[in-house]
């Protein structure tokens, strides 16, 4: 599959493929917008540098603005599990496969889920212990878990794990509590911005090394000078990733 990343709006909980921003002419002041990546792939990235290029003939990337998002505290990635040995003392009900998931929270709300993990737990005595990579400025973090992976319902949530650097938590089946994975990312603020426009500058922006599972947040903008005029300038770009 190689690098496969997946963009998001300023939720963090669609998916997109394109935006489309309003009074996209010449003097009107835009609104800025926030992004979010996550490579979905199953290889690490090298160096990520995100282009932003106007389409047209007349002004390359001059109206395009975009900066990296130093607010919002990104999802947890790269979780695992190791299934403990028979004897561990768990409780659980029913054997089979269970769906895992991990937010990471702080004082404003709760990151969208990580990549769902899904485990085999064939007796009823085993222990399922979890492992995630740090977010940073978390609060801690919320561990969500399903008999049904891909669907979790109103009472999923399995535990809350407090403090930053505390990355494990041991699952002994015990039944799980009410809660619901978040559908937004709201660690940096609630709608409808999602957070705070950070200073815009020129690209490209270094968007750095993404690990499988890994998220990134970015802000972008246009700035179209009055005067401007239709010809080669649709008000169209693309973003471009590449690797270095």
């Amino acid at each position: 599959m190689g690098l496969v990343l997946k963009h998001f709006d300023k939720t963090g909980g669609v998916q997109i493929t394109s935006k489309s921003w309003a009074d996209a002419y010449a003097g009107a002041a835009q609104t800025a917008e926030k992004f979010f990546v996550q490579n979905i792939g199953d290889r690490v990235s090298l160096a990520l540098a995100l282009a932003l290029v106007q389409s047209g003939s007349n002004d390359g990337n001059t109206m395009m603005r975009v900066a990296m998002d130093t607010a919002t505290v990104l999802p947890p990635y790269g979780l695992s599990a190791v299934v403990g040995a028979a004897g561990g003392g768990g409780v659980w009900g029913v054997t089979g496969t269970y769906g895992y998931v991990v937010t990471a929270y702080n004082g404003l709300g709760e990151t969208q889920p990580c990549l769902e993990l899904s485990v085999n737990v064939d007796t009823t005595t085993k222990k399922v212990t979890l492992s995630w990579q740090q977010s940073a400025n978390a609060s801690g973090y919320y561990v969500y878990r399903t008999p049904s992976p891909g669907t979790y319902g109103a009472t999923t949530k399995r535990a809350t794990v407090n403090g930053a650097s505390n990355v494990t938590y041991i699952d002994d089946g015990s039944a799980c509590g009410a809660g619901t994975p978040a559908t937004a990312n709201t660690t940096a603020g609630s709608a409808p911005n999602y957070g705070t426009v950070p200073t815009l500058g020129n690209g490209p922006l270094s968007v750095g090394v993404l690990a499988i599972g890994q998220w990134a947040c970015y802000w972008a903008n246009r700035v179209i000078p009055s005067g401007t005029g239709d010809d080669g300038n649709p008000r169209q770009s693309l973003r471009r990733f590449t690797e270095s």
